[in-house]
């Protein structure tokens, strides 16, 4: 379990590390600057490596503590197991986390120049690998239960020796059996790796940062500009009812999302792994045959979800209306009034969030097989969190401007965003524990079932009137004062 864990995760920290290595190496404004500072390039790239893998590790800190706990509960574990764990745990993100590094600079070396022929490749090349594995599969399976064996046996790759997340695993196991020689044995091969990788990296990338920047600055040696049809429908299908002038408006959210990797990828990644979880919920090892039981677990999923949604709201559309405030005059010049920009960035929140929400959950719900009445109030206090997540950002957004900064990273950990997070934390645990109350009101045994039901409606109601009512004290609170900034 824990070799799987680790390679998965690996792969995830590879991949987020190398959108954000591109984004401050490659990609930016900012890294122009880098280079023409009297600093050793070797010494950006190994600043911008450490953040990104502060920026991209958090996440696995936060997914192994819990771990960590959770094993210490079910068995009798020493004392040296906990800094084990979480050495294990930090000496092997640096790893993933190189690797993504020079994915970064290979994609900004050779990618940029000709990127259909590098598409064109990575395709072939996924296909041949995938149809060679089916067809070695196939080959030696004589019926189904041979070619699950098969198949099963093929995954045996992830207990490979030479990988370093089962250095990791056996490390961790070590610990877990009182051999801690084996265990700092395992985690000095991880460090010792880790950091031989970190340097031969970071002393590549120092020597060929500015050639590589160069050619990601480059691009294609034939530029083709795009109609963008495709945005364009996307708009008129989502927001037909909006006005000409806020549809454009919301043409230019959509491509500026679409434009930005670091964005619409963070979004996939976690949607996947929702999606993923949801669609697994029926393999849990737990007796979900009770109504209750499978309410309690709807509402930790509901619980998982808004959290992410609070998150990605906080980190993402918090900071739009202060990136919209470099060309503010611009927008002035439009037959629109300002609380109109307000406006379109909430609908924007509100339909990114509330489409992920709703999957998710409508993936959930039917996988647990909740009652119909429960699962409606599942999903329309998941639209009153959409709707109130989105109300924060936006109005906090629009109250607490950083004018002139262009890093969305800064902008959401400022004064402001750190203001947003909170109180996006302290709405969903308020909605939380409203439809806590009301599933041990529908779910309990205090009074009759018709009287469970009108309670636990009337509760996801107000819950559902307290999203739109937050939502319209945030917008109408930042709309007061985004009309007074000067362009």
């Amino acid at each position: 379990i824990f070799a799987h864990l680790f390679l998965v995760l690996a792969v995830m920290l590879a991949f987020s590390n190398a959108i954000l290595a591109f984004s401050s190496l490659f990609g930016r404004q900012e890294a122009g600057h880098l280079l023409s500072l009297p600093a050793p390039p070797r010494h950006v790239v190994c600043l911008k490596w450490l953040e990104g893998l502060i920026l991209s590790s958090w996440a696995f800190l936060l997914l192994g503590v819990p771990l960590m706990l959770a094993v210490a509960s079910n068995s009798d574990v020493p004392w040296y197991y906990y800094p084990l764990f979480v050495g294990h745990f930090f000496g092997f993100v640096v790893i993933p986390s190189t690797l993504g590094l020079l994915v970064a600079w290979g994609v900004a070396m050779w990618a940029p120049r000709r990127p259909r022929t590098v598409l064109i490749w990575c395709i072939a090349l996924v296909i041949l690998a995938v149809g060679t594995w089916g067809w070695s599969l196939l080959r030696h399976a004589n019926g189904s239960e041979d070619w699950l064996r098969q198949f099963y046996g093929q995954l045996s790759l992830a207990r490979w020796p030479l990988l370093p997340s089962v250095w990791s695993a056996k490390g961790i196991f070590a610990a877990i059996e009182r051999r801690a020689d084996v265990s700092l044995t395992y985690l000095g091969i991880v460090l010792a790796n880790g950091a031989f990788l970190g340097w031969l990296t970071i002393n590549v990338l120092g020597r060929t940062w500015a050639h590589a920047y160069s050619r990601a600055s480059q691009g294609s040696l034939h530029i083709r500009i795009r109609a963008g049809r495709f945005t364009a429908a996307l708009s008129w299908l989502l927001f037909p009812y909006l006005a000409p002038q806020m549809r454009t408006m919301m043409l230019k959210d959509l491509r500026g999302f679409a434009r930005d990797p670091t964005q619409w990828t963070q979004m996939v990644i976690m949607l996947g792994l929702l999606v993923g979880y949801a669609l697994n919920l029926k393999r849990l090892p737990i007796d979900l045959g009770g109504p209750g039981m499978r309410a309690v677990v709807a509402f930790l999923n509901l619980t998982t979800v808004s959290l992410i949604l609070a998150t990605f709201t906080s980190r993402f559309v918090f900071p739009l209306l202060s990136l919209e405030s470099q060309q503010l005059w611009l927008l002035g010049l439009l037959p629109i009034q300002r609380r109109a920009i307000l406006w379109v960035k909430f609908i924007f929140s509100f339909t990114v969030t509330a489409l992920a929400a709703l999957i998710v959950m409508g993936l959930a719900i039917r996988a647990l097989d909740l009652p119909t009445e429960w699962g409606r109030a599942q999903l329309a206090v998941s639209l009153g969190i959409c709707v109130g997540l989105s109300g924060l950002s936006v109005g906090c957004g629009a109250r607490f401007p950083m004018l002139g900064q262009r890093n969305p990273a800064r902008i959401a950990s400022g004064f402001g965003g750190t203001i947003n997070l909170i109180a996006s934390m302290l709405f969903v645990a308020i909605e939380m524990a409203g439809l806590a109350y009301a599933g041990l009101i529908r779910f309990g045994e205090t009074v009759g079932e018709a009287e469970e039901v009108h309670a636990s409606v009337g509760l996801v109601s107000g819950l559902v009137l307290f999203g739109v009512v937050v939502a319209a004290v945030s917008l109408a609170v930042g709309m007061r004062h985004f009309e007074r900034v000067e362009a």
